[in-house]
């Protein structure tokens, strides 16, 4: 009796403590269970959606949807003169499938330019014919005018801003190209005849700079009313090191009357420039700069002191005046008896 009495209470303190003969077992069924519930109310999730799907299909609803306009064949030596909508508005009736799929792919809407003014609810509402249980309400804009005038194609020169920054000692020795430097742009007569150049919108902007430039830009047209010949220029420029070169010139008079003439103290100008690098010992063989005073400065002077005017005339090198001393000259003027 006494061992079955103590084997009772080991018992029940197994089992108080959880102690099963196999332990996870009971919990391995609860995740069963609850796994076959997640199971069932998911599929009669999806059942029910699909009855509510089946039942509401049938009914009747009211969408807005933007229908692409597209303007017809337009006669090759003829272009519009006002833009179009790009769509247009239209307020449907219908059951769901056919609605869904106009919303989802809405289908262009073809503007004959035969017709001065085109009525867009009529026209739509014959393209609706074809789509079963469909009904156009209403269409904005209801009216379009399509205006027509003679084509042509005028030549304008394209120009393009640029903000460039060069690394210290560096410069641009020639002026930059454009290519192409001029555009042809073709569109109705109103629209073409008042353009006179075409920008470029965007500014081109460079930093840092110490090579040679070669840029293709983007020439953008914000005017669907007109072409272009072409969509894209290239920039280019050279670009060279600087070095700083001096030279002194004579002060010279222009326009001086016979029988006068003016002397200067001091009698020339000394000039500090750029020079490219690479140039710098062929031009040190020439003076590239003229020094003069225009006799009518002289004239219309009254404190005996003028500043000399500098004249680049070696053209065809990309020099840059640094500095000129002295900055003012004192003149005497000598009269012939």
């Amino acid at each position: 009796m006494a061992d079955d009495f103590t084997k009772k209470i080991k018992d029940r303190i197994k089992a108080l403590g959880g102690g099963a003969k196999k332990p996870g077992k009971e919990e391995e069924n609860i995740r069963g269970v609850r796994r076959e519930k997640i199971f069932v109310f998911t599929l009669a999730y999806i059942v029910a959606l699909s009855l509510w799907f089946v039942v509401n299909l049938n009914g009747v609803f009211n969408i807005s949807v933007q229908m692409p306009l597209v303007v017809g064949n337009v006669p090759s030596n003829m272009a519009l003169t006002d833009d179009l909508p790009a769509y247009v508005e239209v307020n449907l009736s219908g059951t769901a499938l056919p609605l869904i799929s106009l919303y989802n792919n809405p289908p262009e809407i073809i503007i004959d330019v035969e017709e001065a003014e085109v009525n867009l609810f009529n026209q739509i509402r014959q393209r609706m014919n074809a789509v079963q249980e469909v009904d156009v309400l209403k269409v904005e804009p209801l009216i379009v005018r399509v205006n027509l005038e003679e084509k042509i194609t005028k030549r304008v020169p394209l120009r393009l801003n640029s903000e460039l920054n060069f690394e210290s000692r560096y410069g641009l020795i020639s002026d930059p190209i454009l290519s192409p430097d001029s555009i042809n742009v073709i569109g109705a007569v109103s629209q073409v005849q008042g353009i006179t150049e075409w920008v470029i919108t965007d500014t081109l902007k460079l930093s840092g700079i110490r090579d040679d430039i070669d840029e293709q830009v983007q020439i953008s047209n914000n005017n669907p009313l007109v072409e272009l010949s072409v969509m894209e220029a290239n920039y280019s420029a050279n670009v060279s090191e600087f070095t700083e070169a001096e030279v002194t010139s004579l002060i010279r008079t222009r326009g001086l009357p016979r029988g006068q003439s003016i002397t200067y103290n001091p009698s020339s100008i000394t000039i500090k420039y750029d020079v490219p690098l690479e140039l710098y010992t062929e031009i040190s063989r020439i003076r590239p700069y003229e020094v003069f005073v225009p006799y009518q400065k002289i004239r219309e002077d009254s404190t005996g002191f003028v500043t000399p005017d500098i004249e680049l005339t070696a053209n065809q090198y990309a020099l840059k005046i640094r500095s000129f001393q002295p900055k003012a000259v004192a003149y005497f003027s000598v009269v012939d008896q």
